[in-house]
C-alpha cells in the first residue's frame, strides 16, 4: 500500500491494492492452483482484521489509506527493516510527536491535571482516543493501540513530567472505560 500510494494517505481501491500485490509477490497472492490469477481472499483478512487494529490503515467503501503510523511503518520496510522500528535515534516518531501534541489538548488530559479525573466522560474518552461512539471496532482498537504506543513512546523518550502524566491519564481511562474497550474487543 505505501507503494501504491507513493508513500501517502491517498486513498486506495481494494482491486488496485489486490492487484499490486500480485504483480510484486504473485507466489504469495496466487488463487490457489490458479498461478495466473490473485487471490483477494490474502489480502481480503489482513485489510480489514490486523491491519486496521494496529492502527495502520482506516477503510471505507472498500477504499483504504495508510494512516501516519502506516506511512511510516510502510517508509521503514520500504528501507528494508525487517523487524520493527530501529532503535538508532531516540526521538519521537512524527506520528507519537502529533499524538502527544492532540492528548495535550484534549479535555481529559486538562481534567485529570486538575484532578478531576471522575469528570471525564466517555465522549472526552472517545475524543482523547481520537474517534467517536460511531467509528468501527476494529479502527477503535486501532487508535487504541496507536495512542498506547505514542503514550509509552513519550514515556521512554522523553521521560518529562508532562508525558507521565500523559501515561497515568491513559491508565486510568483504560481502567476507568474497560467496559466500552472490552465491548469493543468482543464485537464480531
Amino acid at each position: 500500500m505505501y507503494e501504491l500510494a507513493e508513500g501517502s494517505s491517498r486513498p486506495l481501491k481494494y482491486e488496485d491494492i489486490v492487484v499490486k500485490a500480485f504483480s510484486l509477490y504473485p507466489q504469495d497472492f496466487a488463487l490457489r492452483g490458479y498461478p495466473k490469477y490473485p487471490d483477494s481472499s490474502d489480502i481480503h483478512k489482513p485489510l480489514y482484521g490486523p491491519l486496521k487494529r494496529a492502527g495502520y490503515i482506516l477503510a471505507g467503501n472498500k477504499q483504504f489509506r495508510l494512516t501516519a503510523k502506516g506511512i511510516e511503518r510502510g517508509r521503514a520496510l520500504a528501507g528494508g527493516e525487517k523487524s520493527g522500528p530501529k532503535k538508532v535515534a531516540e526521538r519521537l516518531s512524527r506520528t507519537d510527536e502529533s499524538e502527544l501534541q492532540r492528548i495535550y489538548q484534549c479535555d481529559a488530559f486538562q481534567l485529570f491535571l486538575e484532578g478531576k479525573g471522575d469528570g471525564i466522560l466517555d465522549t472526552d474518552f472517545y475524543a482523547y482516543l481520537g474517534v467517536t461512539v460511531r467509528t468501527d471496532r476494529n479502527e477503535f482498537l486501532g487508535r487504541l493501540k496507536t495512542v498506547g504506543d505514542s503514550v509509552k513512546a513519550g514515556v521512554r523518550i522523553l521521560g518529562d513530567p508532562r508525558s507521565t502524566k500523559t501515561l497515568e491519564l491513559h491508565e486510568y481511562l483504560l481502567n476507568k472505560f474497560s467496559k466500552v474497550i472490552e465491548r469493543m474487543r468482543a464485537d464480531k
